[in-house]
């Protein structure tokens, strides 16, 4: 059997509101562990706001961030999978809509995770039990070795 979404995903992310201000994002963006924010309203997931969003849509134009609203700034429609698809099915949605952020849902369609390229990179890493030559090439750099990367 495959190794399901939710075996990766962080769980039961706290949902911001769309009339939430930037500033206040921003404060639970820097707060957040996965770098996004879930946006929802009445338990619905619509929308997706990134530290790029913030900088990108807000801070690079010049706009007054206590002034510009959630709503304003997120991503959608969103991109999700659910718990129980497989890990391959969250990559293959990360690749085909160039995300790194996949909201995860229920059957009911209720948020209960997330899961983003640095978690799945990570469970990668751990099912090669970290003996492929890009992540020993990283360890070495790591460690002030050489490597192709300096």
């Amino acid at each position: 059997m495959e190794a399901l979404v939710a075996s990766i995903m962080s769980k039961n992310p706290e949902p911001v509101d769309p009339e939430l201000t930037v500033v206040k994002a921003a404060a639970a963006l820097a707060a957040s562990s996965e770098r996004c924010l879930i946006v929802a309203k009445d338990d619905l997931v619509i929308g997706i706001v990134t530290s790029s969003d913030v900088i990108e849509k807000v801070t690079a134009t010049g706009a007054d961030p206590s002034e510009v609203y959630v709503k304003d700034i997120m991503s959608t429609p969103v991109v999700m999978v659910n718990s129980n698809d497989t890990i391959a099915t969250a990559a293959e949605l990360m690749s085909d809509y160039g995300v790194g952020k996949l909201p995860v849902v229920d059957q009911s369609g209720a948020l209960v995770g997330i899961v983003t390229s640095v978690g799945l990179a990570r469970w990668l890493a751990k099912m090669s039990d970290y003996k492929d030559p890009a992540l020993n090439a990283i360890a070495k750099l790591k460690e002030g070795g050489e490597g192709p990367y300096q």
